[in-house]
């Protein structure tokens, strides 16, 4: 604009002047008239006009690129912020899914648990009744191995009351003499006797084995059983506790009751390991697991 101007008020003084109506410009060697270095600075002012009419065409198409970069830098935000709500409906549509799983899984679990603590119950359930059964078949094999014995056993007349020596010494060589010889209703007689006596005597374990021994090789293992019980419970570090816990393995054998009469074996061979009577429970325990028929009851 301020070339325009100045183009405009040069053409007016230039052509209004004298110097230009017929005037000439004076150069050493050249006369160069007015009109010439008129349409020279016509020239040059047009030329200015030209660069800059170049300038603004480059910047109005720069602005169009600016424009079309912007319009592409909005178009891809809104396909950004579409496809970033899309992936959050995913995300959101996965934790739900995920929430739904965990609560199966955790209900599938609970089932489990139920499920496993009524086998349990079952299981237990079927143990007692096993063992109910077990102890069920181990008397009735005591009462006809007793039925047996009362049958073969000869009719004896009315036995002679045994009387127990008030000496505690003569008492006690007499109920050895009575348990060598195998006199077992000597034995049965003299021992509690012994017992009730001198409880705190240091053989009265002894007594009570040799009677629990009379009942067992006498066919009474129920009996002995109860006899050894008694000695373990009042004399648990006994003398005879190694012979005890191998005598209460042949009380339950002889009932057929195995699992309990390797029980007292194991207890036996455990302690006793370096002695011959733990020797002799291990390979009771061997042949107990070879099953002999008729050695033990069914389970």
């Amino acid at each position: 604009m301020r070339n325009r101007l100045a183009v405009r008020f040069f053409l007016g003084s230039a052509f209004s002047g004298a110097a230009f109506r017929g005037s000439a410009f004076r150069v050493p060697g050249f006369l160069v008239p007015s009109a010439a270095v008129a349409l020279v600075a016509v020239v040059g002012a047009l030329s200015g006009c030209v660069v800059t009419k170049r300038e603004h065409d480059a910047l109005d198409a720069k602005t169009g690129e600016v424009a079309k970069e912007a319009a592409q830098a909005r178009a891809d935000v809104v396909a950004l912020r579409a496809e970033l709500e899309a992936t959050r409906q995913r995300l959101d549509n996965a934790l739900r899914a995920n929430a739904d799983s965990s609560g199966d899984t955790l209900a599938s679990k609970h089932r489990i648990n139920d499920l496993a603590g009524r086998v349990e119950e079952v299981s237990h359930g079927v143990d007692e009744l096993r063992r109910d059964v077990g102890a069920s078949r181990t008397e009735l094999y005591a009462r006809l191995d007793e039925v047996k014995r009362a049958q073969q056993a000869p009719v004896a007349a009315n036995p002679t009351p045994i009387a127990a020596p008030a000496d505690k010494a003569a008492h006690y060589k007499q109920l050895e003499e009575a348990f060598a010889k195998s006199d077992w209703a000597v034995v049965r007689a003299l021992g509690p006797e012994y017992v009730n006596r001198y409880p705190a005597d240091e053989k009265a374990d002894e007594a009570i084995f040799y009677v629990g021994t009379a009942d067992l090789r006498d066919g009474r293992p129920s009996s002995a059983l109860g006899h050894y019980n008694r000695l373990l419970k009042l004399f648990p570090r006994s003398n005879v506790l190694d012979r005890t816990l191998y005598a209460i393995g042949d009380a339950y054998l002889l009932m057929h009751d195995c699992v309990n009469a390797k029980v007292a074996y194991d207890a036996c061979e455990k302690r006793f390991a370096k002695d011959k009577i733990g020797l002799d429970a291990k390979a009771k325990i061997d042949q107990i697991g070879k099953s002999s028929p008729g050695l033990c009851a069914p389970q």
